[in-house]
């Protein structure tokens, strides 16, 4: 069975059923490790003793021991447990083949959770694990929530917290951490006990948030668009100062500019912004990136912005190719954006 809706999964979860095997795998690790331990909770009753319960980590995988833990017989309770942090690509084809069985024919009494934290690139093998734990149980995606669901998470954890967390902040707060529930949380932690039981502000997010690079790379390409050349080049300096790659800063700002260009394209097609999003592949809770990119577009023309994008592949060019001065390369793309962004130079 696969579910496709959290909800549906959280219901189950509560219910008094359960199967015998569950996949669990996503972008959102948060989400994972609480619905795991949930479970694990549940297939013990409540009873979290080591002689019932087996976690096994998929580096240092041993299939003849994770087998002699799932037929084992529970001591002294009903059922028991066996958890596999699993790495699909880190397990060999024959291997892959082993588990698989060992899935497809659990005990009554025993429980088993797999757990996926990173995308496999291996899909033949993932696809195997994938059939095999639907058919023998559940399978559940735990990827990015919608952005209302995350907001209404966040001012649901403020609130334990003792303080309050408005919409508007909520929403400058995961642009500046990205969607990542599990750092959200930590986040929210520090700025509640910042806060003491007051209302959460912007200036506090400024304050006490550390922005992730993506949101970093947003501020840099937001000071090219408005020619602020110091808060670029400060920017700059803050990416070498916590020893970020060139090549990595360089391929966000590529990608921040290539929304640009689809921002672009969109408004001059006329394209609404919730359809251009679904047209191009943007998931619900990053429709805002587009949205933003629409509206910062509307004063540059088709080769303008074709210059940028030019500009950018042409210093990863440079960047992978000449083992040149890493910084200055940088550097000087980050100028002829400026050059190009105000001299409307799209000839």
């Amino acid at each position: 069975m696969k579910f496709t809706m959290e909800s549906d999964f959280a219901k189950h979860v509560k219910s008094g059923e359960q199967f015998g095997v569950y996949l669990l795998y996503g972008s959102q690790t948060y989400l994972i490790e609480r619905y795991e331990k949930l479970l694990v909770k549940k297939a013990l009753d409540g009873d979290m003793n080591d002689f019932n319960y087996h976690r096994f980590l998929g580096d240092s995988l041993e299939l003849q021991a994770f087998y002699d833990a799932v037929e084992s017989l529970p001591l002294f309770a009903q059922g028991r447990c066996v958890a596999l942090d699993l790495l699909p690509d880190q397990v060999g084809t024959g291997e892959m083949k082993e588990l698989c069985a060992i899935l497809g024919d659990v005990p009554a009494s025993t429980c088993v959770i797999v757990t996926v934290k990173e995308d496999p690139a291996k899909k033949e093998k993932w696809n195997m694990l994938l059939k095999a734990c639907e058919k023998a149980g559940a399978a559940i995606e735990l990827g990015a929530r919608r952005r209302t669901d995350t907001l209404r998470f966040l001012r649901d954890r403020a609130q334990k917290n003792g303080c309050e967390l408005s919409s508007e902040v909520g929403g400058y707060l995961i642009e500046r951490c990205t969607d990542d529930l599990q750092l959200l949380c930590n986040e929210v932690d520090k700025l509640c006990a910042y806060a003491a039981g007051r209302e959460i502000g912007r200036q506090d997010v400024d304050a006490v948030v550390s922005p992730v690079l993506q949101s970093q790379i947003y501020d840099l390409s937001k000071a090219i668009l408005r020619g602020n050349y110091t808060r670029a080049m400060e920017l700059v300096e803050c990416f070498f100062d916590q020893r970020e790659q060139p090549s990595r800063v360089l391929a966000v700002l590529s990608g921040a500019f290539c929304d640009l260009y689809r921002g672009f394209c969109a408004c001059q097609a006329g394209v609404p912004a919730a359809q251009a999003c679904a047209a191009l592949g943007y998931p619900k809770n990053r429709e805002f990136v587009l949205k933003n990119a629409i509206s910062d577009s509307s004063r540059y023309q088709a080769g303008q912005l074709g210059k940028m994008l030019e500009a950018l592949a042409d210093a990863d060019f440079m960047l992978k190719t000449s083992g040149g001065n890493e910084r200055v390369v940088l550097e000087q793309t980050i100028t002829k954006l400026f050059m190009l962004a105000e001299r409307g130079s799209y000839a």
